[in-house]
């Protein structure tokens, strides 16, 4: 872990109020990391260290429950990155324990892949046993035959009664009501007459309108909106994607395709093998003479 000078944890009583804050993208300000997380509670102090790949932060607040507020904005992204926010005794006891550990980034994808599996799977046996209850039951075709029932019956019903015929007279006879209403000269008085009125308060409204708008608190709830939409797409495209494929490999077309990739694919192998083979010149023994001990005379 990085050292930090300003504020010294080793002369801090107690460092639960500390959170150590990583991944923080060289394009972010210190005023934005700052007042990322100024509505958790109070920050009594702070200090924010440049390291290879960006800065890391230190942040002293008021209490403990502030902490854990903040502890909650994990994975949120700021600018280009998606921060990593943990209690700074956990920091400690995570790099005491893996000097080495994973990218943040790594982490936050393995996280979403890990979940995105977990859908996936979810999503694909509740499939598997609505087809094995359709197939059992026949509910597609018992509901199919329910519907066409239903429109012979509706069709029976308005050509007995003339119900369509009536509702499309009802309805011009509404219309009809409706413009002449519009049409009349009172109320067209009346709406001249309100029509400064709205105006004036409209005008009045605008400014505290604006500031509403334009408030930190409300842009604060955007950017977590954004973020949490952002992060639901990120999963639930790579969902869809995990599905698609171990959907494919269940399907008999599926696991026959990727039987035949399979054999392609080994296919050039087993070839180049059989051709190393067939060029190589087998290596025989060389023999050696047998030599005769010598006659002595």
């Amino acid at each position: 872990m990085v050292a930090f000078k300003k504020i010294d944890p080793a002369s801090l009583a107690e460092t639960a109020n500390l959170v150590h804050v990583t991944n923080i993208s060289p394009s972010t300000t210190e005023k934005k990391v700052v007042d990322f997380f100024q509505y958790c509670g109070d920050i009594i102090e702070y200090e924010i260290v440049e390291v290879e790949n960006g800065f890391e932060a230190l942040l002293l607040f008021d209490k403990s429950s502030s902490v854990d507020t903040a502890v909650l904005l994990n994975n949120s992204r700021i600018d280009d990155r998606n921060i990593i926010v943990k209690k700074y005794d956990e920091s400690i006891k995570e790099a005491a324990a893996a000097p080495e550990a994973a990218a943040p980034q790594a982490t936050a994808q393995s996280s979403t892949s890990k979940l995105a599996n977990f859908i996936a799977d979810k999503m694909i046996q509740a499939e598997q046993i609505g087809k094995s209850i359709d197939s059992k039951y026949g509910v597609t075709e018992k509901f199919q035959h329910i519907v066409e029932e239903s429109k012979k019956l509706r069709d029976s019903v308005d050509a007995k009664y003339g119900i369509t015929e009536k509702t499309a007279k009802a309805t011009a006879a509404v219309n009809a009501k409706i413009d002449e209403i519009k049409n009349n000269e009172k109320v067209t008085a009346a709406k001249t007459a309100a029509q400064p009125r709205y105006v004036a308060a409209k005008n009045a409204a605008q400014p505290t309108i604006e500031n509403i708008k334009h408030s930190t608190t409300v842009k604060k709830i955007q950017e977590t909106y954004n973020q949490v939409k952002e992060k639901v797409n990120e999963v639930t495209q790579e969902t869809l994607k995990i599905k698609k494929s171990k959907t494919l490999k269940l399907s008999p077309e599926g696991a026959a395709t990727v039987a035949t990739v399979q054999a392609e694919t080994s296919a050039p192998e087993g070839a180049a093998a059989a051709a190393e083979a067939t060029t190589t010149p087998a290596t025989t023994p060389a023999t050696t003479p047998a030599t005769t001990p010598a006659t002595q005379n």
